[in-house]
């Protein structure tokens, strides 16, 4: 797995870059219980920590579980041995869209995105080339089996994964791997700006277009984004590296720790800053099992001396994990 460097795509005057990852282990990672009290929006009072937990959780059934494979998707009606990149057909590309709004929505983010049909179609042929040579590439050479110009261009453009359907974002999401330390995946489809995306899509591959035709940034987007965002969140879904961004910002000084809501330390590694991906993100994975979590957990994540635009200013959130299964 690597997160190449891409030339020559300039989007707001800012170097960008793309991702690319292959996504084969089973993760949810990372630990006491009651949940913040935060407002809702529509009535401006504050909700209790139940209501915010049946919140996630309903969140969870109408997007996550509902784009859920059932095994009787059709990945795509391409055909590789004869290089015909096929389309995805509808009820799978829906999935692929709703697993996205899922995520942007658990973060804050509720402006759609759009399907650029062009993108699509270039996509479709980056994903193509992926399966048809077995492997990932942000500048596929030119003898590559089923080389398309029209591919090789969406390649550049992409976010790419060894995984299909709707399953593809949560390899995006999880961003695990040596290489993906800066999480370049999760940034670019938890960018508030991004307002259009193009998908490609086989039985094994998976291309989403991310780059270019940024939007503003929506009048309602939360201060910043965290995964595991502020509130509540299902533990399955907690990956062992979390991650914090915020538009221009500097990180260089930022000390970050995390504690139980009974005050007890968890120890943390940071990874290494990065810049070229969405917002500025600083990333770091907790010494947490989510997985022996058995009941609700909260943790206070505090960032001090985050520079942001010049200013330097601290941040302190909570994050409350639950089993969604009950």
């Amino acid at each position: 797995m690597r997160i190449p460097k891409l030339s020559h795509i300039l989007i707001s005057t800012v170097l960008l870059s793309v991702s690319c990852s292959k996504d084969s282990d089973n993760e949810p990672n990372n630990p006491q219980t009651d949940g913040p009290d935060t407002e809702n929006p529509e009535t401006g009072k504050p909700e209790t920590g139940e209501a915010e937990r049946a919140k996630a959780k309903q969140l969870y059934a109408d997007y996550y579980e509902a784009s859920r494979d059932t095994g009787s998707e059709v990945s795509w009606t391409g055909n590789e041995p004869n290089c015909q990149p096929g389309t995805i057909p509808q009820d799978t590309r829906d999935k692929i869209f709703l697993r996205l709004s899922y995520f942007r929505k658990a973060v804050g983010l509720n402006n759609e995105i759009a399907e650029n049909s062009s993108k699509s179609e270039k996509a479709q042929k980056a994903a193509l080339m992926m399966h048809a040579n077995g492997t990932l590439s942000h500048e596929p050479p030119n003898d590559w089996k089923c080389f398309s110009e029209d591919g090789k261009q969406a390649a550049q453009n992409s976010v790419l994964t060894s995984t299909r359907n709707a399953g593809a974002i949560d390899s995006y999401m999880r961003d695990q791997g040596q290489e993906n330390y800066p999480v370049g995946h999760r940034r670019w489809l938890l960018w508030p700006r991004l307002q259009e995306i193009g998908v490609g899509n086989t039985s094994s591959y998976n291309a989403v277009w991310v780059l270019g035709n940024p939007g503003e940034r929506p009048a309602d987007a939360p201060e910043f984004i965290a995964w595991p965002p502020k509130g509540y969140l299902p533990k399955q879904l907690a990956y062992s590296r979390w991650s914090f961004s915020i538009a221009k910002t500097d990180f260089a000084r930022t000390e970050i720790s995390m504690t139980t809501k009974t005050g007890e330390n968890i120890g943390l590694e940071t990874e290494q800053l990065k810049d070229g991906f969405g917002d500025g993100t600083i990333v770091w994975r907790p010494s947490v099992d989510t997985n022996s979590l058995a009941e609700d957990t909260a943790f206070i994540i505090s960032l001090k001396n985050v520079d942001v635009d010049g200013e330097t200013k601290n941040f302190e959130y909570e994050v409350v994990l639950f089993d969604v299964t009950r």
